[in-house]
């Protein structure tokens, strides 16, 4: 079996790939969303949420195992063949996360005071209460898995390659308002699209360790990590 060593960045995923991730980018991100919100209005029985969320993290990891499932699988192999750059990048990677964290937070104390209540949190909190497993199938192993291949696979890893800046920027950017701009719309609250700032960390933690590593798994992980502490706190 060939070994790959790290020297650099690459982009391992095709160009058949990105074109399929960019097609699929913005039905993840804002169309399928709608359409849930607008089944659950008019369905006569209704559609609640978990049901709703299954749905979506669903249609998103069936088109990871189905369009992505080679760049998956050479990313495996680099993450195996290089082990000392995966663990330390994945080390690295988390404290990167927990110092910004703590920057964020006081970001938003400083704009929002001591009543912040994002809206994210809530929501997952209310299902986690109410369905503890399914979420934790959801948010620790499956929409890790989606948002990865989405957010640094597809945006970070294309635009990497031209330009560093911008591959941190958008993807970091796109990354904090996909988990916040659904409430802003709902509510029609646009200030709540402040808590985008909360989910800059991690977007930029991923970003980091997905550059350092080659292999889209070591960000997996870490956002996994991630999300199952969220869990642990929230609850």
């Amino acid at each position: 079996m060939l070994r790959v060593v790290i020297t650099g960045f690459l982009n391992t995923m095709t160009k058949p790939q990105k074109i399929l991730g960019f097609i699929y980018l913005p039905l993840h991100v804002f169309i399928i969303p709608l359409f849930l919100g607008m089944a659950a209005y008019w369905l006569p029985e209704g559609l609640d949420e978990l049901t709703a969320n299954i749905i979506y993290y669903a249609t998103g990891f069936l088109f990871c195992l189905v369009c992505m499932w080679k760049y998956l699988r050479g990313a495996f192999d680099i993450m195996l063949d290089n082990p000392a750059v995966s663990i330390s990048a994945l080390i690295f990677g988390y404290f990167i996360w927990l110092l910004l964290s703590y920057l964020a937070a006081g970001v938003l104390f400083a704009l929002l005071g001591d009543q912040m209540s994002n809206p994210n949190n809530e929501a997952v909190l209310a299902l986690e209460n109410n369905s503890p497993r399914a979420v934790l199938g959801l948010a620790v192993f499956i929409a890790p898995v989606v948002e990865e291949i989405l957010f640094r696979g597809v945006v970070f890893g294309s635009l990497r390659p031209k330009h560093r800046g911008w591959a941190f920027i958008l993807s970091i950017g796109l990354f904090a308002l996909y988990h916040v701009w659904q409430y802003a719309l709902g509510a029609m609250d646009w200030t709540l699209l402040l808590y985008a700032v909360q989910y800059i960390p991690a977007g930029y933690a991923l970003a980091w360790t997905y550059e350092k590593t080659n292999s889209i798994w070591i960000p997996v992980f870490l956002h996994m990590f991630i999300n199952g502490l969220s869990l642990l706190i929230l609850g």
